[in-house]
């Protein structure tokens, strides 16, 4: 049973604390079902946008394309 808790929240904060930390995902305030799943694919992109582009430290790559976002773009 130790095993199994293990492995269910080794993928729960695999999966999801890049999401719920880095883009704050846990703390909208989110009520319209459309509106949610926008936000989790425009999330989703972001994520895999990230990796595509070769960072793999999502905060990291946030605040660079924070800091330099007209840059980051041309």
């Amino acid at each position: 049973m130790l095993q199994w808790t293990r492995q269910y929240w080794g993928i729960e904060n695999g999966l999801h604390y890049r999401r719920d930390v880095t883009l704050r995902e846990d703390a909208t305030r989110i009520s319209q079902p459309a509106l949610a799943k926008t936000m989790s694919a425009v999330n989703n992109f972001v994520v895999g946008l990230t990796q595509k582009l070769g960072y793999s430290n999502l905060a990291a790559a946030r605040r660079l394309f924070d800091a330099k976002i007209v840059a980051q773009l041309s």
